[in-house]
């Protein structure tokens, strides 16, 4: 991972907006329903190649393929993975962990507009929604090769500072991909770590920075563990890490960062957990950057701690902010 004394190096999260034409590819794959397989690979290359040549030309230095391929930055494993199916969620359904967050539940009237607005604030009340229904192990590398050599062909052309590509953490699915199999938090986490394993290292072999995405250290807290106390929350962080650790053990840190956020969706954000609490946990042995994403008023406190933090001189932290609403609810999970 490029760092620079000279001058302030810029990137992002990952995900960008996905063209009109693109989406409805994406939405009829989730759905099944008149999916053209060859149509969407065309469109597919074409997408990276503009989405890439953008970021360069607002002078992002390390950029990425703006997860196109994707309907979201969890749901695609159901792609990738076998023991992974989608799931018809229906109104008496629930997810078993609550997806609602605790902010939103403090102002009913506030999440009734939001679900006026929206259409609902869940992602488990889609069409289909990937769920944990067998043994989970690495199944299909054709999305993910064409994923590496989208990026490499429009770095070609673009030539960036560096590039970097996205893949979810084991600890994020367990909420946005629940687990109806295995019965047991920790041994699905196993598995997953064990699958994504393959994933991680393919993307560093091909040259990229591997990106770990893993709301999971942070929105997952008023979330999906919001009935657990912060200790027993930080329990999970800690066992999420060593789920990492495992399936990152080949990688060397110099070629990773983990991105950690509590949540890009509008809400007042007054059950965030304190990046104090979570900030050595994810100082774990994961990754060289930590891209830390919060609302834009958290983002000064946030430098404060990590200047306070003793923090390995081979890591690095990097603070971003959110300040715009999510650009489509289907796109980041």
């Amino acid at each position: 991972m490029k760092l620079s004394s000279d001058r302030i190096l810029t990137t992002h999260v990952g995900s960008l907006p996905r063209p009109a034409d693109l989406l409805a590819f994406l939405e009829a794959r989730e759905t099944g329903s008149g999916f053209d397989d060859a149509a969407f690979e065309t469109r597919l290359v074409a997408a990276v190649h503009e989405v890439v040549a953008k970021q360069v030309a607002a002078g992002i230095d390390s950029v990425c393929d703006g997860e196109q391929s994707k309907i979201s930055y969890t749901f695609y494993v159901r792609h990738r993975l076998s023991g992974i199916s989608a799931f018809h969620g229906g109104t008496t359904d629930k997810p078993p962990q609550t997806a609602a967050h605790r902010d939103l539940l403090d102002h009913p009237d506030f999440m009734e507009r939001l679900n006026q607005a929206r259409g609902g604030t869940s992602w488990f009340s889609r069409a289909a929604v990937p769920c944990c229904t067998g043994p989970v192990a690495y199944r299909d590398r054709r999305p993910l090769e064409t994923d590496l050599k989208n990026l490499a062909d429009a770095c070609a052309a673009t030539k960036p500072v560096e590039a970097f590509m996205n893949a979810a953490s084991p600890g994020v699915l367990t909420k946005f991909v629940p687990d109806r199999y295995y019965r047991d938090e920790d041994a699905y986490v196993e598995a997953l770590a064990n699958a994504l394993k393959e994933e991680y290292e393919a993307i560093v072999k091909a040259g990229f920075i591997l990106q770990i995405d893993a709301p999971d250290l942070g929105s997952a807290r008023h979330n999906q563990y919001q009935h657990l106390s912060d200790d027993a929350f930080l329990r999970i962080a800690d066992r999420n890490i060593a789920a990492l650790n495992h399936a990152t053990a080949n990688i060397p840190p110099e070629a990773m960062r983990m991105h950690l956020c509590w949540g890009n969706y509008e809400g007042p954000h007054t059950h965030d957990i304190p990046l104090a609490k979570i900030f050595d946990p994810a100082s774990g042995r994961v990754r060289r950057a930590c891209r830390s994403k919060r609302p834009i008023r958290g983002t000064r406190m946030s430098g404060k701690i990590c200047a306070a933090r003793k923090s390995p001189t081979t890591r690095s932290s990097f603070p971003g902010s959110s300040t715009r609403r999510p650009i489509s609810s289907s796109i980041r999970g």
